[in-house]
């Protein structure tokens, strides 16, 4: 809830207001008890276990065309509701805010450098019944914290493809061939590829190769979440 005006302070008084009298519910553990804008309560948010910002290109099952892989945290209790609630119950909002905490994590010179963000892009038929790309949410919060342009047009999802939970290695490579194609002129880009959660990178290194066949120059996998322990591959990944 807001208030409406056009005047910046005195809609940030209102919204304060509405806020100390109105407290928020967290999505992930459904308190009411906390007054603020945000859809994370900062319980929730201290439970989720960081992990260092360092290149985790080595842990991924495929990795073509990936230079660096980045995630913040450990796809545990809290994050596992937090990304179902956006993937599969409409709410979209926290999607900006985990890539908003995210961004702000993302301090390393490697980030400065790259031209642009995009999200990995959804297939019109699961846009369509879903509402909403939850990477493009994640990939703007990104884009703010870090003041990085967000191209959403750039990659185009040309295949339909099965969930890749329930596929191996090869599958799973089998599955997104063709998956993608460019729309623009990449040559010499550094690139930063936007997601919920990498568990293979099956999906990311699709696009990269693609990006990277194009002329772009570095591919960066930036995602909110990845596994720990990567036993199986039972984990979500973008489909």
């Amino acid at each position: 809830m807001a208030i409406l005006t056009n005047n910046p302070a005195l809609a940030s008084v209102g919204n304060a207001f509405i806020s100390l009298f109105f407290p928020n519910q967290c999505l992930v553990c459904k308190g009411g008890d906390f007054h603020s804008s945000d859809p994370i309560c900062p319980d929730c948010l201290q439970q989720m276990n960081p992990h260092p910002i360092e290149n985790r290109v080595k842990e991924l099952t495929v990795n073509n065309g990936i230079d660096m892989a980045l995630a913040g945290w450990d796809f545990g209790d809290e994050l596992r509701t937090a990304v179902h609630s956006l993937k599969y119950e409409e709410r979209a909002r926290i999607g900006s805010f985990l890539g908003k905490v995210l961004g702000e994590r993302l301090h390393l010179k490697t980030i400065q450098e790259l031209d642009y963000l995009i999200p990995v892009p959804l297939h019109p038929v699961k846009f369509r019944d879903r509402g909403f790309n939850q990477a493009e949410w994640i990939a703007i919060g990104v884009g703010k914290a870090t003041q990085k342009p967000v191209q959403t047009g750039l990659m185009k999802r040309m295949k339909y493809t099965i969930s890749q939970t329930t596929l191996n290695r090869e599958e799973r490579l089998n599955n997104m061939k063709q998956a993608f194609r460019i729309t623009k002129d990449v040559t010499d880009k550094k690139i930063g590829i936007v997601d919920d959660v990498l568990t293979t990178g099956s999906t990311i290194s699709s696009m990269a190769s693609v990006l990277k066949d194009a002329g772009a120059r570095t591919i960066v996998a930036l995602t909110v979440a990845t596994p720990l322990e990567k036993t199986d591959d039972t984990h979500a990944e973008s489909v």
